[in-house]
């Protein structure tokens, strides 16, 4: 005689449980209780309906918060575990429900326990990087730097791997599943793991920070709850709410207003103190700012106590890239200029009094793009590079921009000083401002379309160090209403106006200009470097501290202002070695003929002019 040895789910929970045990919820009499006969415990008996058991303990949960742990309780959601999971899960959220002190997670272990191959429960590292895998796409950017894109309910949220935001998700996602916290050793490991599967199994993406350029246009990252973005074109602009960029955040960013159209940017000049033969190069820098496919010139605000510089600074920043802190201190090192360009797209800092020459380097670095190598933590000697491009803002009471290389790069703003009977209370100003700035914004907009309408019409006739800006400012300008040709006059001037601070700034430059003054035939000299160090040692030096220590390094600050001397109609031209030394020649050339600047014109979007 065959004998069947097959258990039922029931049977396979318990392995005590013998069959003349066994009685169907039918068996019981018309005088029978069927909530005692549910009570029993597995050696007594186990009914067939699970689900039973488990609603008449949810019943009694309400006053006992152990009853949802009972062995036979935890029989019953055991086979549902393995029979039935969507009923599993109705039923544990009920029981949840109906007493929020009730353990859940107790629930969950003790099922696990009773499951055949209990043993091999998985860790929570293990549900940390399964829960992520489920729930994320994982991928990477060109510097292979782990991102996670997050579906959401109405938006995507897009985050680094190593980054507080995904962090805080991944924390809140284990939560919801599993009602437990996470060690900080697992958290760290959970992420180098899923990190590896970002960097090793997903695909590469370009991941942008506020500003990102695609087929269709520029997009503009708002930064809100939703994820949104505007997209800007020359038909138009809208916000989209789901952006076809991949733009990610960090914890210090703020949103940008709601844009409304309609607006005036010329309520921007009741809020800043910019002055009038300067306001369409900071508009052009603002809307530049957003064009991540092109150099960014360095904006600098110079003026005394005062002129609100750094409230002027603060506003123009609100319409770029808000932020947690608006304005920071002087950076101590190179590093934390490019750490800083790591964590914003606006690079803002305040009331400097001085920069290192390797600090307006970085700054130079930033404006065109280029990276900063340093020694990754923890490694043998393996290099970190920050790679980056951003606009900057500066300012200080003193010119900031010293070195040439900056300075070609820098739009320059000397601010007025504002009479104390036409200063306002900061709170006033701030709550007008937050008032008018969704209008400015939308203005702002506005005139960024007619630019990009405008811009591929414009050639440039003779091209300054920043073409690019130079050709996008004439654009804005006819866009405001100018005469064609007038940007390219006013940044020709500044430009100048650039030439002349780098020559005062330059201890060289100084005494070199006072020697030739002094000669019966100026500018028209050639000899070694070394001959020259001896002529310009033997003058009155203003400034010893910043004076060349040796020939080579005379002939190194030639190079520097060489390019300054020869927009002045000055040729420092480096003619090879001789057996005495290398050889210079200072020469005069074809003076430079641009026009003075204009303020001609400028009808629309408010007054650009005093």
């Amino acid at each position: 005689m065959m004998v069947d040895t097959t258990l039922s789910p029931a049977q396979s929970v318990d392995g005590d449980h013998h069959d003349h045990h066994h009685r169907d919820i039918g068996d019981v009499g018309d005088g029978g209780d069927d909530g005692a006969l549910l009570l029993t415990s597995p050696a007594e008996g186990m009914p067939d309906d699970p689900i039973t058991i488990i609603e008449a303990a949810i019943e009694r949960l309400r006053d006992d918060v152990g009853a949802i742990v009972e062995p036979a309780v935890v029989a019953a959601f055991s086979i549902l575990r393995a029979t039935d999971l969507p009923n599993y899960l109705r039923l544990r959220h009920q029981a949840k429900q109906t007493n929020p002190a009730c353990s859940v997670t107790e629930l969950d272990k003790a099922v696990q326990q009773s499951l055949p191959g209990s043993g091999d429960e998985p860790s929570a590292l293990d549900e940390l990087v399964t829960l992520a895998r489920n729930q994320c796409q994982l991928k990477h950017d060109a510097d292979r730097n782990a991102v996670a894109v997050i579906p959401m309910p109405g938006r995507q949220e897009v985050w680094r791997v190593y980054s507080t935001g995904y962090e805080e998700w991944l924390r809140t996602a284990y939560w919801r599943a599993k009602e437990a916290g996470v060690p900080e050793t697992t958290m760290k490991s959970a992420l180098a793991t899923i990190a590896a599967a970002g960097i090793n199994d997903g695909k590469q993406i370009d991941l942008h920070v506020r500003a990102a350029r695609d087929e269709a246009g520029y997009l503009i990252d708002l930064c809100d709850e939703q994820w949104r973005a505007v997209l800007v074109t020359p038909i138009g602009w809208q916000v989209l709410d789901h952006s076809p960029a991949y733009f990610t955040r960090t914890q210090s960013m703020r949103p940008l207003p709601e844009p409304q159209r309609g607006g005036d940017i010329g309520l921007l000049w009741q809020h800043t103190n910019i002055p009038g033969n300067r306001r369409v190069m900071v508009l052009t820098w603002l809307l530049d700012s957003f064009r991540p496919d092109t150099p960014f010139p360095v904006l600098e605000l110079v003026g005394e106590q005062g002129s609100a510089k750094s409230t002027t600074q603060a506003v123009l920043r609100s319409l770029v890239d808000p932020n947690k802190v608006m304005l920071r201190g002087r950076p101590k090192t190179v590093e934390d200029i490019f750490v800083a360009a790591a964590n914003n797209w606006l690079v803002s800092y305040e009331n400097l009094s001085g920069l290192t020459a390797e600090q307006q380097d970085a700054f130079c670095t930033l404006s065109t793009g280029g990276g900063f190598a340093s020694r990754q933590l923890y490694t043998n000697g393996e290099e970190h590079i920050m790679e980056t491009k951003r606009p900057v803002v500066l300012n200080g009471i003193a010119v900031v921009a010293t070195r040439p290389d900056l300075i070609d790069r820098v739009i320059h703003v000397d601010m007025p000083t504002i009479p104390p009977e036409s200063r306002r209370d900061e709170a006033d100003t701030s709550t007008a401002w937050e008032r008018d700035r969704p209008w400015v914004f939308g203005a702002l907009l506005d005139l960024f379309v007619d630019a990009l309408r405008i811009l591929p019409s414009v050639t440039l006739t003779h091209k300054q160090r920043m073409a690019d800006f130079e050709r996008f400012g004439e654009a804005v300008a006819r866009a405001l209403g100018f005469n064609p040709g007038e940007f390219q006059r006013q940044y020709a001037e500044l430009v100048r106006a650039g030439i002349d601070r780098a020559l005062e700034s330059n201890a060289v430059a100084q005494v070199l200009d006072k020697y030739f003054e002094e000669r019966i035939s100026p500018w028209n000299w050639q000899g070694t470097a070394g001959q020259l160090y001896y002529l310009l040692n033997n003058q009155i030096i203003p400034d010893r501290s910043t004076w060349p220590k040796s020939p080579k390094g005379l002939a190194d600050q030639l190079r520097r202002i060489a390019p300054a001397y020869r927009a002045k109609g000055i040729e420092i031209s480096h003619l090879g070695h001789s057996r005495e030394g290398a050889l210079w020649r200072i020469t005069p050339i074809r003076s430079s003929t641009a026009t003075p600047p204009g303020v001609e014109g400028g009808n629309r979007y408010g007054a650009h002019r005093e």
